[in-house]
């Protein structure tokens, strides 16, 4: 497998990815925020709005894994992951046409249900289909690619959001008809084999992992922790953004939001930078060590910066730190995760990896709403919520994910003799 290959594989599956992505971020962004102000009264909307967001990630934790395993199993001249790849931007397409035009409370939430299932299938597929055909050498530029794409994939809603803030439909049906039509040019463009027959009937049932499997589950268990732990921390310094500027520089929420959105900008755009450039630094590299220290120090550094910061440039600074730090670890995580999964397992193993990340974007704000309760007044701001300790609380969690990198030797550097290779290597 050539470089040139690789390169060309990569920036596909990555754009599917940014329009995947893309699709699901306009209606959490405007649509249903609007669609639940015009179905219920202004007294219901908080809880009905909670419901509905509630239902989707639900239907997005158990989707990716689910049909991550289905994939593999999948038989058909199609190959294994296209079928769920087509069908889910085509469903999700559907969907995001009932989000639009859905006449109750409850119909918008069987929608957004829908559109995060076929999405996440979609999702499923496209992440093991990275696995498949990306060797060993590129995998580490292929996570900072793909990490760089999941922000990408959310600027052209924002855009149309504020540039057509009456238009819910076509704010809500433009990244997924762009899917559409992205995913069904790669249908014919990707190289996705079926599933040999004999393979196929070993998939067909239900088994005990083998030796092999044994073997990759303890550095892979380690991987979800990492990950889940650098999203938690992440989470619990974001869930109440708006009212920690409002707090800390003493103005209305309404005032605050210019801040938060700056804030949020900085931080996506080092995302995108750290990403794709420790990804080509890791990938020269070879060792991921680094990579995981920095990210998780600079991710602690950064919730600090947020609990003592009163003024625009520290809190904008530490959004942009927290950015670059994530963007690190975004070059490697994935990259990491390959390096354990068994070969022909990679939509089971990555469509559980990605709870470790809908999970924590879950609970982190009930997390976060909890610590609040219990801290006593801010001692920066004097008010009544004490983000100081939600902040430091953060840094302590982005800290404990250096504590599984002795379950990660066998994936932390790379063994230059399986360069070419797509299947793992482990120690």
């Amino acid at each position: 497998m050539t470089r040139g290959t690789d390169r060309g594989r990569i920036a596909g599956y990555a754009l599917i990815n940014l329009v995947v992505l893309g699709s699901l971020t306009a209606p959490v962004v405007t649509a249903l925020p609007l669609r639940i102000a015009e179905l219920v009264p202004a007294e219901e909307r908080a809880s009905s709005l909670a419901f509905v967001t509630v239902c989707g990630a639900i239907a997005a934790l158990v989707a990716n894994p689910l049909f991550g395993v289905l994939s593999d199993r999948t038989r058909g001249r199609l190959g294994r992951r296209r079928p769920w790849l087509l069908a889910g931007v085509l469903v999700g397409w559907v969907a995001s046409l009932l989000v639009v035009i859905a006449p109750s409370v409850g119909v918008l939430a069987v929608a957004w249900t829908l559109a995060q299932t076929a999405y996440n299938a979609s999702l499923a597929a496209v992440a093991a289909l990275l696995g498949d055909g990306v060797s060993e050498r590129s995998r580490a530029s292929a996570s900072g690619i793909f990490g760089a794409a999941a922000f990408l994939g959310t600027l052209p809603p924002l855009v149309l959001a504020g540039v057509l803030p009456s238009r819910v439909d076509v704010v809500v049906l433009a990244m997924p008809t762009a899917a559409v039509l992205v995913v069904a040019a790669a249908v014919f463009l990707l190289n996705d084999p079926p599933l040999a027959a004999a393979s196929a009937a070993a998939r067909g049932r239900l088994r005990w992992p083998d030796r092999d499997e044994r073997r990759a589950l303890k550095p892979f268990a380690a991987v979800w922790v990492q990950r889940a732990l650098m999203h938690l921390s992440f989470g619990l310094v974001t869930s109440f953004a708006l009212f920690l500027v409002s707090d800390r520089m003493r103005i209305s929420p309404e005032a605050a939001g210019p801040v938060v959105a700056l804030m949020t900008f900085a931080g996506g755009a080092a995302i995108v930078v750290s990403a794709l450039t420790s990804g080509f630094l890791a990938g020269r590299r070879g060792d991921y060590r680094p990579f995981i220290v920095v990210a998780a120090l600079g991710l602690a550094v950064a919730s600090v910066l947020r609990g003592v910061g009163t003024d625009t440039g520290l809190l904008v600074g530490g959004a942009a730190l927290g950015g670059l730090a994530l963007g690190a670890f975004y070059a490697v995580d994935l990259a990491m995760a390959l390096r354990a999964v068994p070969e022909g397992r990679h939509g089971t193993y990555l469509g559980v990896l990605n709870m470790a990340e809908t999970l924590p974007g879950t609970v982190s704000p009930a997390i976060a709403s909890a610590l609040l309760l219990i801290g006593g007044r801010d001692p920066v701001s004097g008010a009544g919520d004490d983000y100081l300790a939600l902040c430091l609380a953060a840094a302590v969690v982005a800290l404990c994910a250096l504590l599984p990198l002795p379950a990660l030797r066998g994936v932390l550097t790379r063994d230059r003799a399986s360069e070419g290779l797509s299947a793992p290597v482990l120690r």
